[in-house]
């Protein structure tokens, strides 16, 4: 009876340290809380040596672009005309003035730039290439034989080149076939906006998701801050999409190279921390394994995972590349890794309260960020074994292995083909 006790009382202290961690990891690091924008941070990471014997035969990837520029044009230029008309209506205070210097800077350097890969989206790639091949030497042997697939977006086709540029660099003999197509992407990143639009809509999600939004969404105090006239507020600005589209133009700035500012010192702590919730709510209910919207976002990647099967069959058969990469975008990524019920991924919940608990968009939609599963073969034995890296970290898949993070492939194979018939 006590052994069961102590056993109860440790997992409900293991459950409140993690959700405190979570909220103390993002305090220690502010960028985390700006979700999908955060900029890729580069493994510490000690991989778990793989049983005698096998040695890496193949890589299948799929990597996010790098970091960009924000995403649309009309909402730098809201900013712009937002501040201009209240600079000339006179009522902004010193920080508001701040501000509106800080986005005419960054309107001037963003213009005609709006989703497009920054040198630093670049280097992200480049920097995984290079340890892709430092890790994995073996699969980038000689002439070996790697194949390419794009999407037609040139943020992901500028992070291919720079991958592959990396690679070529490091490796002068590969053989590289790239492709950017309309013809890939029912693979490369199939989702709908009309779906994911049609489905967030549902009362069983919209009501929930609302109810925490206007919890922790509280721009009251911003707007007294950047402007002094509350009258004017009221009758121009929408006080609530302002505050969550300088949420998400603030975190794009980590991944800017020539601009030194950003718009930290616009919120407190607890604001930023507030629209990460809600944004981290968004992404769980669009594209992952969110129970109110039936995983809907998940099933999204079902393409993308048979491709996944379909090309590792070929190589290990000998007849397909050394290596397989694909580059597309976190709503390619997240589905992948829901769809896939990676560790982290994979959480049930309804009481979007604890999502964050168990759940961290910034942990699987980095800038650049990418799915790597390594393929091991031996000499000795006729079993193929296989490893997942989510950015570029060791994860547990949902499958029974007494040598994980290693697993044999016929397991995995089986158990993902059976993923794909599911509805």
């Amino acid at each position: 009876m006590k052994r069961s006790v102590l056993i109860f009382l440790a997992v409900i202290t293991f459950g409140v340290s993690f959700a405190q961690s979570v909220k103390e990891e993002v305090f220690a690091d502010v960028n985390k809380m700006c979700s999908n924008h955060l900029r890729y941070q580069i493994p510490n990471e000690k991989y778990t040596v793989a049983p005698k014997g096998y040695k890496p035969v193949y890589i299948s990837h799929y990597g996010r672009h790098g970091s960009r520029y924000h995403w649309g044009n009309s909402d730098y230029q809201y900013f712009y005309d937002l501040f201009k008309k209240a600079e000339q209506a006179g009522v902004l205070t010193d920080l508001g003035k701040s501000v509106a210097e800080r986005m005419y800077r960054l309107y001037a350097d963003a213009y005609l730039r709006a989703g497009d890969l920054t040198q630093t989206g670049r280097l992200q790639h480049a920097g995984i290439a290079e340890r892709m091949v430092k890790n994995f030497p073996e699969v980038f042997d000689g002439k070996a034989v790697i194949d390419v697939s794009v999407s037609t977006s040139q943020r992901c086709i500028m992070s291919m080149d720079a991958f592959c540029s990396q690679l070529k660099a490091m490796c002068p003999d590969l053989q590289i076939t790239a492709e950017s197509s309309k013809r890939l992407m029912y693979f490369i990143c199939n989702d709908s906006w009309d779906t994911v639009a049609n489905y967030l809509s549902n009362p069983k999600w919209k009501d929930g998701y609302d109810d925490f939004h206007s919890k922790h969404v509280k721009p009251e105090r911003m707007m007294k801050a950047l402007f002094s006239d509350s009258l004017y507020v009221l009758e121009n600005i929408d006080a609530v999409g302002f505050m969550r589209k300088l949420h998400e133009i603030h975190g794009t700035m980590q991944g800017i190279d020539d601009l030194d500012f950003d718009f930290a010192d616009v919120f407190t702590q607890e604001e930023l921390y507030g629209c990460w919730l809600v944004q981290n709510a968004w992404w769980y209910g669009a594209y992952g394994a969110c129970p109110m919207t039936n995983s809907r976002g998940a099933k999204f990647a079902k393409n993308l995972l048979k491709h996944i099967l379909d090309e590792a069959d070929k190589a290990l058969s000998g007849d397909g590349a050394n290596a397989t990469l694909r580059f597309g975008h976190d709503t390619g990524l997240l589905p992948l890794a829901s769809l896939m019920q990676l560790e982290g991924c994979n959480s049930k919940i309804t009481d979007l309260e604890k999502l964050s608990e168990s759940w961290c968009d910034f942990k699987i939609i980095p800038m650049a960020g990418n799915l790597q599963m390594i393929f091991y073969k031996s000499k000795k034995s006729n079993d193929v074994l296989v490893k997942v890296l989510l950015n570029e970290r060791e994860v547990d898949l949902p499958i029974s292995s007494d040598i994980a993070p290693y697993y044999n492939w016929n397991d995995v194979e089986q158990f993902y083909r059976n993923v794909i018939l599911e509805d």
